[in-house]
């Protein structure tokens, strides 16, 4: 709800619904059902107790020997998961966001062969032309001035065409370029880009920075002018969603901050877990980017993709977050701290990895719509689920509590019965 742009406002309590029903789902019908079927829910396999060579067994596991060289050498563990996650995120700095509506599609649609064939006769913008409109008083009698202004337009990178004033020889104001009150003027501007990309949205951005100058090398220093066509409507809306994000995902991470001091009773711990929580998404976005611009040879990522799939991402991570360091901080209260961060981060890592790959697959179905914004956001969702399930969780989060120790739940003492004090 933080959020200005309208659809972006309903995408919010949408999610918040949703999550509300499947929370009690799960604290009404999930429980009755086992209370009602028994261990003939788990069928063919039913839980049991585990044997002692069983937990024997688990303790030279995979996962077990992974949280432990975690724990063993945390400096180290650290500095590579670091290494390994900047190197995922590098794609962040080629990000460009665009609306790629026509080219999103199947390449045998209707719409998108249109738009080939039209982008190969004439200009891919002659699909959506931009609009300027320039006003003030009297404008439409200074034919010399405005000739002058549709020249320079034409000039500019970028651009394939200019339909203005000079297009009527006659000078009569009918109303398709000269306003018939002689107050304003029209220019119709064919990019040479797809009007809906990342490529055009700059090139407005940049006439528009760029527009004072040329009316004043024109001679139309007191006129006015704005932008209108579906390439600016893209621009506010990228714009928009950029001012947004950089209200929500701090929204976001103060809340998760919040329940996370809560329910470990500190403050030191929620701040790292937090930034913990950043990494995946980054690196997932950054990995989106790569693939779709530097191996599919897209020109950008749909400008909601970042979004949704930051805000999903961090939220998500968060439950990973509680389950592992609830059940350390539970472990800690009968073992040493580094005992208790490698019995429960390898208890807990096969349910963690579970869960990832689980709603990686889910997520990732997503990629059978041919649509290009669909695939963008399974491709993010889907390796930032994984990457936080098997990097952030699994290793990296066990090696920052075991480097900061006792002092994670300061000011709490959840962790102080297993020093004895």
């Amino acid at each position: 709800m933080a959020r200005d742009l309208g659809f972006l406002r309903a995408f919010g309590p949408g999610m918040a619904m949703a999550i509300l029903v499947a929370l009690a789902v799960s604290m009404t019908f999930i429980p009755a059902m086992l209370a009602l079927l028994g261990r003939r829910m788990f069928w063919p396999h039913g839980p049991r107790p585990a044997s002692r060579a069983a937990r024997a067994t688990r303790r030279h596991g995979l996962a077990y020997r992974i949280v432990e060289a975690a724990v063993r050498a945390p400096r180290r563990t650290i500095a590579a998961c670091l290494v390994v996650l900047a190197l995922m995120s590098s794609g962040l700095g080629w990000l460009d966001l665009g609306n790629p509506l026509i080219r999103g599609l199947p390449a045998d649609s209707n719409a998108r062969v249109a738009y080939s064939q039209a982008s190969r006769g004439f200009a891919p913008g002659i699909l959506s032309p931009t609009v300027l409109i320039v006003e003030q008083p009297g404008l439409t009698r200074r034919r010399a001035a405005l000739t002058r202004l549709q020249r320079l337009l034409e000039a500019e990178p970028g651009i394939a065409q200019v339909v203005g004033s000079a297009a009527n020889p006659t000078g009569v104001p009918v109303g398709a370029v000269l306003a018939r009150n002689t107050n304003a003027a029209r220019y119709v501007i064919v990019l040479k880009a797809d009007p809906l990309g990342a490529g055009a949205v700059e090139r407005i951005r940049g006439l528009e920075r760029r527009i004072d100058g040329l009316l004043d090398r024109a001679g139309l220093a007191q006129a006015e002018a704005s932008f209108a066509g579906d390439t600016a409507l893209s621009q506010e809306t990228i714009d928009g969603t950029t001012a947004d994000l950089e209200r929500v995902i701090p929204a976001v991470l103060i809340a998760v901050l919040l329940v996370l001091v809560i329910f470990l009773r500190g403050l030191v711990a929620p701040l790292y877990l937090v930034a913990a929580a950043t990494l995946g998404p980054l690196a997932s976005i950054g990995l989106a980017v790569i693939f779709f611009r530097g191996v599919l040879g897209h020109g950008e990522l749909t400008y909601y993709v970042p979004v949704a799939a930051g805000v999903l991402l961090v939220a998500l991570g968060s439950d990973y977050n509680i389950f592992l360091v609830g059940r350390i901080w539970e472990e800690a209260q009968r073992l040493p701290l580094a005992a208790a961060i490698i019995a429960a981060g390898a208890g807990a890592a096969r349910a963690i990895s579970a869960a990832g790959i689980v709603l990686a697959l889910s997520f990732g179905a997503m990629a059978l719509v041919p649509i290009s914004a669909f695939r963008e956001l399974a491709f993010v969702m889907a390796f930032g689920l994984l990457i936080d399930a098997f990097i952030v969780r699994t290793v990296l989060v066990p090696a920052i509590i075991s480097l900061v120790g006792y002092r994670s739940a300061w000011p709490g003492k959840r962790l102080r019965a297993a020093r004895g004090t």
